[in-house]
């Protein structure tokens, strides 16, 4: 009878019991949190006064301590679960001022496109292909159709310098594709619709797709910054990767045809930035030493104007 009665108590105290029954299924992770965290703030009171019950005289000395642990922890545990509303409340402010600051932080640092459109511009112009090739367009690169298109028909114009340009950019794009770095496709993206001019049809595509617009034409450009468009200008890319250089540095450079001031001579860097040279119009076709005496910012691109110096100064 003893033994029917023991293992009835196991029976109803195991684990198996109480799922069967439902109840720990029914409890959330949030309360088993809060009972946990009151039931070791009960022992860990216990613990603290236990030499103090401990000191107690006979038998008390010796059950007290447990005693204490075992009313605490029922006490503790309640506790902790009657705080639930106030964590919950706590927990979802936190969260929602997270989601906030996230939601700011994305729009105030837009994701790059994953894909970069290209202008009839930007296919001609050629340098994309280096830009491709150099690892720095960390994006796929897509020319619709209609561009391909349009780049035929300058291939098949009756004009020679356009004729030229139209084949030149087809081989470019060819060369494009070849590129491992990334990944070119030519898509026919029909929901532009055939009405408008291509650069209409871009910007359209582009706002459509959320990609980048890679052109050399500037007014291209700001249509596409007013529609929201990111606008990738290689001119813009070129002049940002010029040599810079600082008022006083020394330079040689050969001057090559007068400038359009009095006794001006022009002569290019390397990165083609031109170089205005007072009183260079008498060494014209020489290599010269100059030195630097102002640099200047235009649309076109950065000027530096510089003075003549003798061999022995620039030394």
């Amino acid at each position: 009878m003893i033994e029917a009665a023991r293992r009835m108590r196991d029976w109803i105290l195991s684990p198996v019991w109480w799922m069967r029954q439902g109840i720990l299924r029914s409890i959330s992770t949030l309360e088993i949190l809060l009972g946990g965290f009151g039931l070791v703030a009960a022992l860990v009171t216990a613990a603290l006064l236990s030499p103090v019950l401990g000191a107690l005289p006979g038998a008390a000395g010796d059950f007290a301590p447990i005693g204490v642990a075992i009313l605490l922890s029922p006490i503790g545990i309640g506790v902790a679960l009657g705080r639930r509303l106030e964590v919950e409340r706590f927990v979802n402010t936190v969260r929602g001022r997270a989601d906030e600051v996230a939601e700011s932080v994305a729009l105030i640092r837009p994701s790059a496109p994953s894909e970069v459109i290209l202008d009839t511009s930007a296919i001609i112009d050629g340098r994309i292909v280096d830009v491709a090739a150099s690892g720095f367009l960390l994006a796929d690169i897509v020319v619709p159709r209609f561009v391909l298109d349009e780049l035929r028909r300058v291939a098949d114009s009756s004009d020679a310098l356009k004729r030229g340009r139209g084949r030149a950019g087809l081989e470019l794009l060819a060369r494009l594709q070849g590129q491992e770095s990334v990944s070119t496709e030519i898509v026919d993206d029909e929901s532009t619709g055939a009405d408008g001019d291509v650069d209409a049809r871009l910007v359209r595509m582009a706002v459509e797709r959320g990609s980048a617009l890679a052109l050399t034409d500037s007014n291209l450009a700001r249509v596409a910054e007013l529609e929201g468009v990111r606008a990738l200008n290689l001119n813009v890319l070129a002049n940002a990767v010029k040599t810079n250089v600082l008022p006083g540095e020394a330079l040689t450079v050969e001057v090559i045809e007068p400038g359009r001031g009095d006794q001006q001579g022009v002569g290019y860097l390397a990165d083609g930035t031109m170089v205005v040279i007072e009183e260079g119009a008498s060494v014209i076709g020489e290599v010269r030493n100059l030195v630097v005496k102002r640099v200047i910012q235009t649309q076109a691109g950065r000027m530096v104007f510089a003075q003549l110096v003798d061999s022995e100064d620039a030394a």
